[in-house]
């Protein structure tokens, strides 16, 4: 009864908010396509199909209004060529039914991304698309850390629906939303107006070390790999790392103190290493699978077909079954080279490269001394937060099949946006931002709480 009525208390007024404005319709979106309510509540709702109707709620409107999904950044340009290699791919598809479906999911996600470059065209509101984007996972995220801690170590087999649905793909998306957790934290207060803001920024931050115990409690090796290479760039990116490194060892020694790490976790990383010496098949088994999907590519320039690998791995097998049948390439960027050929590879090659390019332009924006201090500031803490996301996917992601979940294209559409905010003037010292009102359903909040106080 209490989950139902948190998810009104957020679907009500969020609906009555999407009608009226086509950014908090993608905030909704967003929000009921991450959090995924339907499997977090009790009651059955998927025949209501709500994900359809704040889908129609975003796009008809905009449409109608003029708002059309961007088409002009490189970026956006970038993922409407993969879709092409996706259409392509299934001209040598292995199953082409099997392919049209998610060829489909493609243009959806692309579509929604594409809009999202369109309706943040300002820093609050790209603010306000990262903080939903990261809450909607991080508080399944950081609930499942608590639990760790409080558990004494407890083991997450599996994950949450969707594209995280097992124990590897929950540690990776975690892994990419605790960057913008925090970025979030780090530039709410000087975008939004709110007594209560303060408490949601420590809120965010304490949520940072809850999702690390979630990376923790999955026994992800390939987790610890993606959160061990986001750390390093996150540290990387900073412009003081003698005290920022200091601060993380200091944080680690603390918890390793007071926090459970129990020995078979810490065996079963030590299995990275040791691997091919103790003959565990798991480990032994993804380079096989990344040399057939190496193959394929190479016998079909255009791909077997999107989310086809499975379905032609017995095809090029040379294991004779060792390994079983059908089974996944491991691997996000060798899953692109044999579903989608040598044309989607390099796209997709391309596409990070090139928001590796706009985030570090993006950087060196932000030392601009001419520039606004808080405009400076978010430049600065956006793109580091960004680089260190798709850090943490394309480490990660070299051991998961998971080309296709939704916060790597999320994120190339939140670089195309932080790329034209950054190419805008300057805020006028005259409206200063720490000065605008919050949203409409911030102001909500804010109604509620005073009319609480009155009544007292």
């Amino acid at each position: 009864m209490l989950r139902s009525l948190f998810i009104l208390s957020i679907f009500l007024p969020g609906f009555y908010a999407a009608l009226r404005s086509r950014y908090f319709a993608l905030l909704m979106y967003l929000w009921f396509a991450l959090f995924r309510p339907q499997d977090w509540i009790w009651v059955d709702i998927t025949s209501l199909r709500l994900s359809m109707v704040l889908g129609l709620v975003l796009l008809v409107p905009a449409v109608i209004a003029g708002r059309f999904p961007n088409v002009t950044h490189p970026l956006s340009q970038g993922m409407l060529a993969f879709v092409a290699a996706t259409i392509l791919s299934q001209l040598t598809a292995v199953r082409p039914d099997l392919g049209w479906p998610w060829v489909d999911f493609t243009i959806r996600l692309v579509l929604t991304c594409m809009l999202l470059v369109t309706l943040s065209s300002e820093r609050i509101r790209l603010v306000g698309v990262v903080g939903v984007i990261a809450c909607s996972l991080g508080f399944h995220a950081s609930k499942a850390g608590l639990a760790y801690a409080l558990g004494g170590g407890t083991r997450f087999a599996d994950g949450l629906s969707g594209a995280f649905i097992d124990n590897n793909g929950y540690a990776l998306g975690t892994v990419m939303i605790i960057p913008l957790l925090l970025v979030t934290g780090q530039n709410i207060e000087a975008l939004y107006a709110g007594r209560w803001l303060p408490w949601l920024k420590r809120g965010l931050m304490l949520s940072l070390p809850l999702c690390v115990l979630a990376v923790v409690g999955t026994y992800s090796r390939g987790g610890f790999v993606a959160l061990a290479c986001s750390t390093l760039v996150f540290i990387v990116l900073q412009r003081r790392r003698i005290p920022a490194l200091t601060g993380l060892s200091a944080v680690l020694a603390l918890g390793a103190l007071f926090v459970p790490v129990p020995q078979s976790y810490l065996d079963r990383l030590e299995t990275i290493r040791t691997y091919d010496e103790i003959g565990e098949d798991s480990a032994l088994s993804r380079p096989h699978f990344w040399r057939v999907g190496i193959q394929m590519g190479l016998e079909h320039p255009l791909g077997v077909g999107l989310r086809q690998y499975e379905q032609a791995y017995d095809e090029f097998d040379t294991s004779y079954g060792r390994f079983g049948e059908k089974r996944s390439v491991h691997s996000s960027h060798v899953q692109v080279f044999a579903e989608l050929g040598i044309i989607g590879a390099t796209i997709w090659v391309g596409l990070f490269a090139y928001a590796t390019v706009v985030c570090l332009r993006v950087r060196r924006q932000s030392m601009d001394p001419s520039q606004p201090p808080e405009r400076r500031h978010f430049l600065f803490t956006m793109a580091n937060a960004l680089l260190t996301s798709m850090a943490g996917f394309v480490s990660g992601g070299a051991f998961l099949a998971l080309a296709l979940n939704d916060l790597t294209w999320l994120t190339f559409g939140l670089i195309a946006a932080l790329d034209r905010v950054s190419r805008q003037q300057p805020e006028t010292a005259a409206a200063p931002v720490g000065a605008r009102p919050a949203p409409l359903a911030f102001r909500a909040v804010q109604s509620f709480a005073a009319a609480r106080e009155v009544r007292r």
